[in-house]
């Protein structure tokens, strides 16, 4: 028997969520099991210590749903879909499609997070030309180190803006430190690709803070 995606909707909690069900149903979605996680037997997307995050087809367009869980000490998903609207006005993230009382429902993206990803000099622009317009939004997304955010597919994507706020970006800053000066397979794939002295770098983001000046910090990282 096929395994119930329809079972975990209010994980951590086993009874059914027909709220939700009958909601994704209204906007023409149905789930299915797929993913890399698993929740009492069931693939799913992904799973977070505040939301669970499953696949979908709407309208025969791949869809992710994220799901707040039942145990999340947040009121709502209402901040992180603010923050998506800001940033998908500056073709930036996945596309809010609707945001629903304890759920979202996103583009799917397909691809690999940067750590796993061959990167290429063209990756690192485009992540660096997103980080920049955050900055220059000072949005500052919180989650930039750590490369899991950082997907490679089709396009480069930064996803996962739950924890983005309005306080001083760091996100240029925070790229930087991840591909080039990490002690990581990733960053060293990088560093030989453009090979830049570690102190060199720190130099280059200190006056990169100063200046906020992209095309001086892509020539500088030998990225043009």
């Amino acid at each position: 028997m096929a395994p119930d995606i329809y079972s975990i909707l209010n994980y951590p909690h086993r009874e059914r969520n027909e709220l939700l069900e009958h909601a994704l149903a209204d906007l023409g979605i149905t789930l299915h099991p797929f993913g890399s996680n698993v929740v009492w037997g069931v693939p799913i997307l992904g799973k977070g210590w505040s939301s669970i995050v499953v696949y979908g087809i709407q309208e025969q367009r791949e869809v992710a749903i994220k799901i707040q869980r039942k145990d999340s000490h947040r009121l709502s998903l209402g901040r992180e879909a603010l923050f998506l609207r800001i940033v998908n006005d500056k073709g930036i993230g996945p596309t809010l499609y609707h945001e629903g009382k304890d759920f979202l429902v996103l583009e799917y993206i397909k691809g690999v997070p940067i750590r796993d990803a061959l990167v290429q000099v063209e990756h690192l622009r485009s992540f660096l030309e997103q980080c920049y317009t955050l900055d220059l939004l000072n949005v500052d997304h919180g989650q930039i180190q750590g490369g899991k955010h950082l997907v490679v597919g089709e396009k480069c994507w930064i996803i996962d803006f739950e924890k983005a706020g309005f306080r001083t970006p760091r996100n240029v800053s925070s790229l930087v430190s991840e591909v080039f000066l990490r002690k990581t397979e990733c960053a060293s794939r990088i560093r030989s690709q453009v090979p830049i002295p570690p102190e060199s770098l720190i130099e280059i983001i200190r006056n990169y803070k100063k200046t906020k000046d992209l095309t001086w910090l892509l020539d500088a990282l030998r990225l043009t």
